[in-house]
């Protein structure tokens, strides 16, 4: 089952944006097509029913690619029903061939896919198996942000972790679309609750049962994230189960992590593999390993999104990356300076680093460590990016991302939990 739901990775809402507020029954044809033309293997005319935007970011033959993918791993697509509705989104039961899944839908307003989702059929009883568990949400202007709570079983007030999850499509569990499958929230949630602490842990805006949430890519904004941590914080801080809570921020949300305790008023705060420099910095050392020119005229462009301009004038190599509809966001992103962020925090930090991390490198920690002395510095000789130790090769590396089954690195969770504790 674990391989085929790698294959249900395939996900044409590359970017939360959503526009048709159609009713079910337009969404329906357009799924009734997809049925057709997938089981006859028909990728153009697949390609054909896509909005515009998921065209521009997914080519035919990368289509054709994940379409024969999935339809060797989960064969023909049987039935679909219609599930339920939140927002913009369709929800419907979907049953292949080889596993029953769940589909999230949405159309633009041409009736064009614009998210077409699958992803694993949970039910509620399901969602409920893990002990101690239950449902959780926060309503920011509208929308609803959907996690679990993960109780111990302990009388009288416990200490609460909240866990904010890293870049791209991360659900509660730690895992994503893009082929991410090690659950290390869910362990990390296990582990605490295990030593007499609760956490909450949620799905993002446009992720999981947040799915609902999602917005245009033009409306789209780094401090929705940071405003979403924040409901949370304060609705825990407002629950008489809990003597304090703890923002724990893993990568990207490290940063979310650090504004919305300050913002909310946590009592602690823990940033695991954050990084220590502005975006522009990081999007300028990434780019200019690809090409000099390349990390130059971005550097232009970024320093005209910091003071509030739009860019109109951008060269094909760097359209995806700073595409009309995604400045607003970049704009929101760029104003934070995570070495000037984290001073402002007047509470004990924890920085937990993996010095066997593909994606951050350690001298981000050591930096934060640097500009905030009084922090807790832990670092992991062997700990990945997914909170799991490997060999310190990329192949065994790459593969703690995939394994639930492997335990969280020895000693994190104890230095979390020692920390709250203190």
């Amino acid at each position: 089952m674990k391989k085929v739901l790698l294959a249900i990775a395939v996900c044409l809402s590359l970017t939360n944006n959503v526009h048709g507020q159609q009713g079910h029954e337009l969404v329906d044809g357009v799924v009734s097509k997809f049925q057709q033309y997938f089981n006859a293997g028909q990728t153009d005319s697949l390609y054909a029913m896509m909005s515009p935007r998921i065209q521009q970011l997914m080519p035919i033959d990368k289509t054709k690619a994940m379409m024969e993918q999935l339809h060797g791993q989960m064969g023909d697509l049987v039935s679909y029903k219609f599930s339920s509705r939140e927002g913009k989104m369709t929800y419907y039961k979907v049953a292949f061939k080889n596993t029953n899944v769940l589909l999230v839908a949405s159309t633009d307003d041409n009736n064009k896919m614009d998210v077409f989702r699958f992803m694993p059929d949970k039910t509620e009883e399901k969602k409920m198996a893990e002990a101690g568990a239950s449902e959780i949400s926060i309503t920011r202007s509208g929308a609803v942000i959907h996690g679990t709570l993960t109780m111990p079983d302990l009388k009288g007030k416990v200490p609460v972790v909240l866990v904010i999850a890293g870049s791209g499509p991360t659900d509660r569990d730690g895992n994503s679309t893009m082929g991410v499958t090690s659950a290390s929230y869910r362990l990390l949630a296990d582990s605490l609750r295990n030593a007499g602490i609760a956490c909450v842990r949620y799905d993002k805006r446009g992720i999981g049962a947040s799915m609902a949430a999602s917005q245009s890519e033009a409306e789209m904004s780094f401090d929705d994230m940071v405003n979403d941590a924040s409901g949370f914080i304060e609705l825990l801080n407002k629950d008489d189960r809990f003597s304090g809570v703890t923002v724990a921020g893993h990568s990207e949300g490290s940063l979310v992590g650090m504004l919305a305790a300050a913002k909310a008023g946590a009592k602690k705060y823990i940033s695991i593999a954050g990084i220590a420099d502005p975006a522009d910095k990081v999007l300028k050392l990434q780019l200019s390993s690809q090409s000099a020119e390349m990390a130059k005229q971005a550097g232009v462009i970024m320093d005209s999104l910091k003071k509030g301009f739009d860019v109109k004038n951008v060269s094909s190599d760097l359209s995806i990356l700073f595409r009309p509809s995604i400045q607003p966001y970049m704009r929101s992103w760029l104003k934070y300076n995570p070495q000037t962020e984290i001073k402002k925090l007047k509470i004990p930090v924890l920085l937990l680093q993996g010095d066997n991390d593909l994606q951050v490198a350690t001298a981000n920690a050591r930096q934060l460590k640097k500009v905030m002395p009084a922090a807790k510095l832990v670092i992991f000789k062997d700990m990945t990016h997914a909170l799991k130790n490997a060999g310190h090769d990329k192949e065994k590396n790459l593969a703690t991302y995939k394994n639930a089954d492997l335990s969280l690195t020895p000693g994190l969770a104890t230095a979390i939990i020692s920390f709250i504790k203190k």
